[in-house]
């Protein structure tokens, strides 16, 4: 029998048991309730219920932004396996490298088009035959799976050239999902937008909240590009927006003298920094005196959101000062929290992640006892405000967010040191205008030609890295700065020679 401390799921199949013609995805139009997705989900989970091994290895799941890779999602936790997302439109070779990596023996294939996972089993649901569950059998799986079993394995930057596996297990999902629906004000009346690639964990504080509050989740294709268009079409009342979307959305609406719809009533916001300037820009939009405007802080390893904070709308409390620097929040009621000497924040509670799959030293570097309590090492630096707000201050590594998406600088380095012609290179994070961009420097070896080695560095990565990595900015240089100490100066070369010729994407 499953534990009911990881029965988050159950909220969901309560729903298609009930009203299984609730409208549970629209997707670009198509409406599937939710009994036809309690289906899908459960055919899935038929697909991929434990075998005899144990531990279970994960199981890939190519994801193209749409409802079939929510039911695959639903299906492999719900059958008490864990996930490994594979971003379709990623280069080849690092999601055969993630599958290898994860050791994932079975995929579902939610496309018949595009890359094909090479693995043991490839699961193709047959979607459109699957025919609608009676309510009656719209039931969670008995599937044997404990607490402390992996429920998704996510790959991120890591600083040695290769991604990390975090490695998130049941237990955490089941004690932030209901937070969060709390949090952002979730019910069965909502409509959530799901702007994120489900190839990130972001991607989770739309679909588990929403699809377990008996809301109605919004995928369309043109909701970057039309945000306010596709709000107004399908009624969408809650948002969870990157930072720096956000910063260019609330630009472009001021530009064009727009009014926010009025359906809207939550926007939620996190990945990077929130800019004061922005902020203020935001409040003289037309319509968002309405709208709740909540900043939000989180990693993978704590799983979703540990810290938030109302910034704008009804209700907002007074924030204290802080200067140009916006407050992450306060941590969540699930969350512990402590800073140490040097202003490195420190997280603890069941949201933590198990560690980095097949990475001990990884592991122990970031996740470590104290006092009978787990806490994981951010790396983030914090101050603390009135009212015990955080207010973040910078990092204590060499990670940076792009484009709401973690990047290690020290990857994207490996990454370019590994091309022809290159010897020796720096990366550093270029903010302009609100719009988190990446640039490198590279130094050619003598017998290099500038301009065709950044070509080959930037054909290399577009090959192997997914975008996030591959930098805006190619920057050929004589030499890179550097520290007194003698190591390389990554943010001086990038001030230095921003004005250099730049091969740019």
């Amino acid at each position: 029998m499953q534990s009911a401390e990881v029965h988050f799921l159950e909220p969901f199949f309560e729903t298609a048991r009930i009203d299984p013609a609730r409208p549970a995805v629209v997707d670009n139009g198509l409406v599937i309730g939710y009994g036809t997705l309690a289906a899908w989900v459960l055919a899935v989970a038929g697909a991929v219920a434990p075998r005899t091994v144990d531990p279970q290895p994960p199981v890939g799941i190519v994801v193209h932004h749409t409802a079939r890779d929510v039911a695959a999602i639903l299906g492999v936790l719900s059958a008490g396996r864990a996930y490994v997302p594979l971003e379709a439109d990623h280069p080849e070779a690092r999601l055969e490298s993630i599958l290898a990596r994860a050791g994932c023996r079975e995929a579902v294939a939610t496309a018949e088009t595009g890359w094909q996972p090479r693995v043991e089993t490839v699961i193709r649901p047959r979607w459109a035959q699957t025919p609608v569950t009676p309510a009656s059998a719209a039931r969670l799986p008995e599937s044997g799976v404990r607490p402390e079993d992996p429920a998704y394995v996510l790959f991120t930057s890591g600083s040695t050239g290769e991604p990390k596996g975090v490695v998130v297990p049941h237990r955490s999902p089941a004690a932030v999902v209901p937070r969060l629906r709390d949090l952002y004000g979730i019910g069965p009346e909502e409509s959530v937008l799901h702007f994120h690639s489900a190839g990130g964990d972001t991607s989770l504080e739309e679909i588990l909240p929403t699809l377990t509050g008996g809301a109605t989740l919004v995928v369309d294709d043109a909701a970057r590009e039309g945000f306010a268009r596709v709000v107004e079409e399908q009624q969408v009342s809650v948002a969870v927006l990157p930072t720096g979307y956000w910063n260019s959305l609330t630009g472009d609406l001021l530009h064009q003298g727009a009014r926010l719809p009025a359906s809207l009533r939550t926007v939620v916001i996190g990945g990077e920094a929130v800019r004061a300037d922005m902020l203020e820009r935001w409040r003289r939009l037309p319509g968002t005196d309405g709208v709740r405007l909540l900043n939000t802080y989180g990693s993978t390893e704590t799983t979703l959101v540990t810290h938030a904070v109302q910034l704008a709308g009804p209700g907002t409390p007074a924030l204290p000062d802080t200067g140009l620097d916006m407050p992450i929040g306060r941590p969540l009621p699930h969350v512990g929290q402590r800073v140490d000497e040097s202003g490195e924040l420190y997280v603890s509670g069941p949201g933590l992640a198990l560690g980095y799959h097949g990475n001990p030293e990884a592991t122990a570097e970031r996740f470590a006892e104290r006092d009978g309590t787990r806490w994981y090492r951010t790396g983030d630096l914090v101050g603390e405000a009135a009212g015990g707000v955080l207010v973040f201050r910078g990092r204590s590594d060499h990670q940076v967010k792009i484009r709401g998406f973690r990047v290690d600088l020290l990857e994207v380095e490996a990454l370019i040191g590994r091309c022809e012609g290159v010897a020796a290179v720096a990366a550093a994070r270029v903010d302009r205008a609100g719009h988190g961009t990446l640039a490198a420097f590279f130094v050619p070896l003598p017998d290099g030609e500038p301009g065709r080695v950044a070509t080959g560095i930037r054909e290399r990565l577009a090959r192997t890295a997914p975008p996030q990595l591959v930098p805006s900015l190619i920057v050929p240089v004589e030499a890179l700065e550097q520290t007194h100490t003698g190591k390389v100066d990554r943010n001086a070369t990038r001030d230095r020679h921003l004005g250099a010729t730049a091969v740019a994407r």
